[in-house]
């Protein structure tokens, strides 16, 4: 362990490391210039190009261009710390490399490529007006598909804020994204919408950073807080994110298994939580959701050949993910 003192004015204090900054959703406080602690480097990093990254003995984590080293500690438990720290992170196994993969898989699932198809507009059935049955159709758009009353409109707001080709177009709809009437018949902020992924950079970045933020930092989250290690189990809980809003209460209580930080077996809890949302997509009574099975075929298939640690090919809705 080291013993650090911050040198920047203000520097965030954080509950996960985050693949690129600015990232909000992972702020849990700050401290000031010349606030000291100790903590432990860690090397196994989202995205290096950030720089280091240290972690206190609270579980918070902090960027290294903000503090300096004043001491190299050791102390008795140090190398026991140490060791189990490097061990817990090897354990979860997940690289860059890895989190690639799983995020080609969930491109593959909402668009039918790997790389993510940016400019993908669809309109579904698929909201339900809140305090009624009713469905309506709204927008689902991007990479990895965010809807109209999701995430579009923080999604539009950070395009218009970075100043992109079509922010003149976009920009006096922000009011109305996720308001009634939908916005799914204005051919005009579709269109738009489409252009802006086909051909501008910025939209790219902006859709990058928005399921960055909004869906995996949550998997990821979750992930961790409940003792998951594996690959495949982010896999499994990161599509749950994206295509259900996170892991459903409802599907929790039809296993017994508790999750891992309880005493749960890992891959019988993955196992189970993937069979009873097969079970539920296949019998469900919105015909799309229905035709959504193919991901949990995926999931089946890869708990069968064992592959938890998605070393080996993964077919995705068709997509073959090396």
């Amino acid at each position: 362990m080291v013993k650090l003192i911050v040198t920047a004015e203000k520097l965030n204090k954080r509950t996960i490391i985050p693949a690129r900054l600015p990232d909000n959703d992972s702020i849990a406080g700050v401290v000031l210039k010349g606030y000291s602690f100790t903590a432990i480097e860690i090397t196994n990093l989202p995205n290096p190009a950030l720089g280091k990254w240290y972690r206190d003995q609270d579980q918070f984590f902090y960027w290294g261009g903000g503090v300096m080293v004043v001491e190299e500690e050791v102390v008795e438990q140090e190398e026991e710390l140490a060791v189990a720290d490097n061990s817990n992170l090897e354990g979860f196994a997940i690289t860059p490399v890895v989190k690639r993969k799983i995020e080609q898989v969930i491109n593959a699932f909402e668009s039918g490529s790997a790389k993510g198809n940016y400019s993908m507009l669809v309109r579904y059935d698929d909201y339900t007006v809140p305090g009624t049955n009713s469905r309506i159709r709204q927008v689902t758009f991007g990479r990895s598909q965010t809807t109209e009353f999701g995430h579009l409109k923080a999604l539009i707001q950070d395009y218009v804020d970075s100043k992109g080709i079509y922010e003149p177009q976009l920009s006096p709809y922000l009011e109305r994204i996720g308001e009634m009437p939908s916005l799914s018949t204005d051919e005009y902020f579709c269109s738009s919408l489409v252009n802006a992924g086909k051909s501008d950079p910025i939209m790219e970045a902006c859709q990058d950073r928005l399921f960055e933020t909004k869906y995996y930092h949550p998997a990821y989250h979750w992930f961790i807080e409940n003792g998951f290690t594996l690959p495949l189990s982010l896999l499994v809980i990161y599509d749950s994110k994206i295509h259900s809003g996170g892991i459903l209460p409802f599907l929790r209580k039809r296993f017994a298994t508790p999750v891992p930080i309880n005493g749960g077996d890992e891959k019988g809890w993955i196992n189970q939580y993937v069979n009873v949302r097969h079970q539920w997509l296949a019998n469900h009574s919105d015909a799309l959701l229905r035709k959504t099975i193919y991901r949990t075929l995926c999931f089946k298939s890869q708990i069968e050949t064992g592959n938890w640690n998605l070393q080996n090919k993964i077919m995705a809705n068709g997509i073959p993910i090396i």
